[in-house]
């Protein structure tokens, strides 16, 4: 394969810093009550149940992100497919799509549930594989700072929810519009491919995802029922996501 023909290529085609599909926040908003599944939420339940069910989230939030890493390391490993990643975009765009469809409709059943989460995750890593290839060839220390900067802001915002005990739901009406924008103004850039509209998505994208990690956070403290582990994770990994995305995008346009 001729070196730098893919790098050129992989230019051209690196996804925007806005996000490249999110969980549908709306229809998330207001779970499935306890009088619907008999599961009371989080904040109903004893504090011994609501720790277990936020034990849950974050394991498999932390195991979720292991398996993005590993599929990263796939494609950099199996060339042929960091390739076809790189080739089929629209496809790797429609199958991330359909993985947070999946994981969604299947998150009470047994270990299919968990096969679905890890499935898509393990597919994101995937999806950004020609992305990180082509910075680690240039600047390989972007994606560590990247990575570091993705961990301080989540786990900061993270923390003051806990500590702060305040609920961040009034949060929902700005993220949900900032979503849309972000998404609309994401999907023209692909049209106008500008620089600085690139940049100005990424630097919108990092305020977007950082408000939902406090209204995802919160949302998994107090209204989520104790059930719904695995959509509290596929939601804090798309915040996650998203927020290492634009700050990627972001160091690279220094």
């Amino acid at each position: 394969m001729n070196e730098q023909r893919y790098r050129n290529n992989a230019e051209k085609t690196l996804p925007v810093a806005g996000p490249i599909f999110s969980n549908d926040r709306n229809a998330q908003t207001d779970y499935l009550t306890a009088d619907w599944t008999g599961v009371v939420t989080a904040a109903e339940a004893s504090a011994q149940e609501r720790m277990t069910f936020v034990r849950k989230v974050y394991a498999l939030f932390f195991l979720a992100t292991l398996f993005a890493i590993g599929g990263v390391a796939l494609a950099f490993l199996y060339t042929p497919l960091l390739i076809f990643a790189l080739n089929h975009r629209l496809l790797m765009f429609f199958g991330l799509i359909g993985g947070v469809i999946v994981a969604q409709a299947v998150r009470h059943v047994p270990v299919v549930n968990l096969l679905a989460l890890f499935g898509f995750t393990t597919l994101t890593g995937v999806a950004i594989s020609p992305l990180l290839f082509v910075v680690a060839m240039g600047e390989p220390a972007v994606i560590l700072q990247a990575g570091v900067l993705t961990v301080g802001i989540f786990g900061g915002l993270t923390a003051y929810v806990f500590i702060s005990k305040r609920d961040f739901s009034f949060l929902q009406g700005m993220v949900v519009t900032g979503l849309i924008v972000v998404v609309l103004a994401a999907i023209l850039n692909l049209f106008l491919a500008s620089n600085a509209f690139s940049f100005a998505i990424a630097v919108a994208s990092l305020v977007l995802f950082s408000g939902f990690v406090l209204y995802d956070t919160s949302k998994i403290l107090r209204r989520y029922p104790t059930n719904e582990y695995v959509a509290g994770a596929l939601d804090l990994y798309l915040d996650l996501f998203n927020i290492f995305l634009a700050l990627l995008r972001l160091l690279r346009s220094r």
